[in-house]
């Protein structure tokens, strides 16, 4: 009885501390959706809210991985340069086995990589940035692109590696160009002009830091604004413009109302050293001295610049002393640079890379083969089914072609006796019309040879007459034109179709012409004389050959 009460209050326990859980996860669920809503619009106010989370309150795992990825987003987003890679592992255990939720697989490798970036270990930082670049591309999405390509961008430049730089900086560009970020387009053409700077083509680089400039403008980001303007007056000094250099300078003090940078007071000093105002250099560089702390970044640049201004006043001695220390700045800064080879890294991934592939592709020719001879086997047997269907259909097939030879032959016979009656048809209803019209020809011509004869006059009127009632009236040339059109294939409607601009005499001519009348007898039904009539009709026959009519040949050929 006593163990039996034992298990019941465990058990309730267990039930009570179950419930708390799912309450405590689902309330710690809608805050991260929160957070990720405002992470971008707001980062501050995400980082605010996942800072009241208590990550102790977290039990399950995918809830305990979507903290760790977001809190270390909005640090990233607040510009905290987060050291300690402990939170993020939690997300990249997670999401490296979920394939599926690949965007949060490449954000939780990005973030760790730019935690390596951020301590310093730029050759395991660019391996992971390379590894991710084929993820992003696959995920579709041109502004996390973008990024992947500055962070590799900025690893590139620290290394002196100018070509490489701008490679990755105008991939940059045209992402976040893609994707609509203006803001984060300044900061990219700014990259592409740092890289040309580099490489000494100062044209191109005022070119892309102008454009920067304009975009940063729009985006009323003045930090930037500062930024760019310092680098375009760098950039004039470097194109032997001081004055102009001094001028955008001026401009962070009077338009953006914001101090000079370590950087730009030693690029003050530059453009008054350029402008041999050597008072001025000197005035800039002793404030400078006084401002720029000796663990500055910019320290071994200001050292560079007071050895030129103590050269340029002929103080040797110091300007050696100034030589010397920058020397030895710099000396370390490219000891750290030449102890690791990037190119090699690079070199030796994309070689990994290509073995990675090269084993893919046997294993992919592999499987191919296999599929192939499984597709020809399965071919075979089709076509052996297909065979033996064919050998039962061939005998029926052969007797339907004995049928359809039979009635093709029939048609061919037939065929042929319509064609043999049409051909004598034709030729009685030609010989026909020869019959009718000799008459006329053989009269015409017996008045045309006897017309002088006086005894005879009444014979050549009584013809006469004849003659023009058959040709002009209007009776006769339908007659006519009739018979020609039944034995040239209605050769006078095709005239009449084609060329409408022909006239009622020209027409009446050659009616005359295809029914095969001589020019005598043409001559007797126009009244007019024969040389005119056969000019008449050469002069017809070049203007039906001068006429776009389809059927101009045919017209001529009758003619």
């Amino acid at each position: 009885m006593r163990n039996r009460t034992k298990r019941l209050i465990f058990l309730l326990l267990a039930l009570c501390a179950a419930a708390v859980s799912c309450r405590s996860n689902a309330r710690v669920e809608a805050e991260l959706l929160c957070a990720e809503q405002c992470l971008y619009a707001a980062p501050d106010s995400a980082l605010c809210i996942l800072s009241r989370i208590d990550p102790d309150d977290i039990s399950r795992r995918r809830t305990r991985a979507e903290y760790a990825l977001l809190y270390t987003m909005a640090q990233d987003k607040n510009y905290i340069l987060a050291e300690n890679d402990s939170l993020i592992r939690i997300a990249r255990s997670y999401y490296r086995r979920r394939p599926k939720e690949l965007r949060r697989h490449f954000l939780s490798e990005y973030y760790y990589s730019q935690i390596l970036h951020n301590r310093g270990e730029d050759s395991r930082a660019l391996v992971h940035f390379l590894r991710i670049e084929d993820e992003g591309r696959r995920l579709g999405d041109p502004y996390l692109l973008g990024l992947l390509y500055q962070r590799i961008c900025e690893i590139y430049e620290t290394q002196y590696n100018y070509a490489t730089t701008l490679e990755y900086a105008r991939l940059a560009y045209e992402n976040f160009k893609q994707a609509g970020k203006n803001y984060h387009c300044g900061y990219a053409l700014s990259d592409i002009g740092s890289a040309h700077f580099d490489m000494k083509q100062y044209d191109s680089a005022y070119t892309y830091y102008s454009q920067s400039l304009r975009l940063v403008e729009s985006e009323r980001d003045t930090a930037m604004m500062q930024f760019t303007l310092g680098d375009l007056a760098y950039t004039r000094i470097a194109q032997d413009m001081p004055d102009e250099a001094c001028a955008l300078l001026w401009q962070i003090r009077h338009r953006l109302h914001r101090d000079w940078s370590d950087r730009e007071r030693v690029i003050i000093i530059l453009s008054h050293l350029a402008a041999e105002r050597l008072d001025s250099a000197c005035y800039y560089l002793q404030l400078a001295e006084a401002v720029i702390e000796s663990d500055s970044p910019t320290r071994g640049f200001l050292k560079d610049a007071a050895a030129e201004v103590h050269f340029k006043i002929h103080d040797y001695r110091k300007a050696a002393e100034e030589y010397r220390d920058g020397l030895i700045l710099q000396d370390s800064l490219d000891r750290g640079v030449l102890q690791q080879s990037y190119t090699n890294i690079h070199r030796d991934f994309s070689d990994r890379q290509k073995r990675i592939a090269q084993r893919r592709l046997h294993g992919m020719r592999l499987n191919f083969y296999l599929t192939l001879a499984l597709a020809v086997v399965v071919v075979l047997f089709a076509a052996f089914v297909a065979y033996i269907n064919y050998r039962k259909r061939q005998s029926t097939v052969a007797k339907h072609l004995s049928a359809l030879d039979a009635i093709r032959h029939a048609d061919k016979m037939l065929l042929m006796k319509l064609e043999t009656q049409h051909r004598s048809e034709t030729e009685e209803l030609q010989r026909l019309v020869k019959e009718r019209f000799a008459v006329v020809n053989e009269l015409a011509s017996t008045y045309y040879e006897r017309a002088g004869a006086n005894e005879q006059r009444a014979i050549y009127n009584k013809v006469r007459a004849l003659l023009e009632s058959y040709a002009s009236g209007t009776d006769g040339k339908q007659e006519i034109e009739r018979v020609v059109d039944t034995c040239h294939n209605n050769v006078m409607q095709k005239i009449r179709a084609e060329l409408p601009d022909l006239k009622e005499s020209e027409l009446d001519l050659l009616r005359y012409v295809y029914a095969g009348f001589s020019l005598q007898v043409i001559s007797l039904f126009t009244n007019d004389s024969i040389n005119y009539v056969s000019v008449k009709k050469s002069r017809l026959k070049a203007k039906i050959a001068r006429s776009a009519a389809p059927s101009r040949e045919l017209f001529v050929s009758l003619m």
